[in-house]
C-alpha cells in the first residue's frame, strides 16, 4: 500500500458517521441491559408465584455499592484529566479506578461467602437465593469486561497514548464502567426492595 493510500485510509477511518468500536460497545450495552431487564422481570414473576424465601442481603453488597460509586467518580476524574492533558492525574485516577474495581470484586466474594455461611446457595430448593446468585453473578461476569477496559486504558495512559487528541480508549472505558456502575446500583436497589 502506498503512503498516499495509507494516509487516505486513516482519513477515511475518521470520517465514519459512527465510530465502529463505539457502536459495538453500545450494542453490547443495549444487549446487557436487555438481559438484566429479562432477569429482573423473571424475578418479579417467580416471586409472585409464592414459595419465596426472603433473606437479608449481606452488608458486603452495600460496601460494593459505595465502592462502585467511588470508582465511577475516579473514572470521571480520569476522563476529565485526559481532556485537559493532565497525564499524572490521568494515571492516578485510572489506577485508583482499577484498585476500586478489584475492591468491588472482593466485596462481592465476601458477600457470597456470607450467603454460603447462612446456607443460602444456588440451588433448585431455594429460588430466591438462586435468583440473587444469577442476577449478581451475571453482573460479576460483565465486570471482567470492565477490568479489561481499565487495564488497557491504564496501560495506554502510562505509555502516554491517552491525551486530549486521543480520547477513544478512555471514552469507551468510561462509558462501559459508568454503565456497569449504574447497572449495579439498579440491581442492588431492585433486589433490596423486592425481597
Amino acid at each position: 500500500m502506498s503512503m498516499m493510500s495509507a494516509a487516505q485510509t486513516r482519513t477515511d477511518e475518521k470520517n465514519y458517521i459512527f465510530d465502529p468500536k463505539k457502536f459495538n460497545l453500545w450494542l453490547a450495552i443495549i444487549g446487557s441491559a436487555m438481559l438484566f431487564a429479562a432477569l429482573t422481570s423473571a424475578y418479579i414473576v417467580r416471586r409472585a408465584e409464592g414459595n419465596w424465601n426472603a433473606f437479608l442481603i449481606p452488608q458486603q453488597f452495600i460496601y460494593s455499592t459505595v465502592i462502585v460509586i467511588l470508582s465511577s467518580i475516579t473514572m470521571q476524574w480520569a476522563y476529565f484529566a485526559a481532556k485537559r492533558d493532565e497525564i499524572i492525574q490521568l494515571k492516578v485516577a485510572l489506577f485508583s479506578t482499577l484498585i476500586l474495581g478489584v475492591g468491588f470484586g472482593i466485596s462481592q466474594f465476601m458477600g457470597y461467602k456470607v450467603l454460603v455461611d447462612n446456607n443460602l446457595f444456588f440451588s433448585g430448593d431455594d429460588v430466591a437465593s438462586s435468583f440473587f446468585y444469577a442476577i449478581t453473578g451475571f453482573h460479576f461476569l460483565h465486570l471482567f469486561g470492565g477490568w479489561i477496559a481499565l487495564i488497557r486504558a491504564t496501560h495506554k495512559a502510562f505509555k502516554l497514548e491517552i491525551h486530549k487528541k486521543s480520547m477513544r480508549t478512555i471514552t469507551m472505558a468510561a462509558t462501559y464502567w459508568h454503565f456497569m456502575g449504574l447497572l449495579w446500583i439498579y440491581l442492588y436497589l431492585f433486589l433490596f426492595l423486592n425481597r
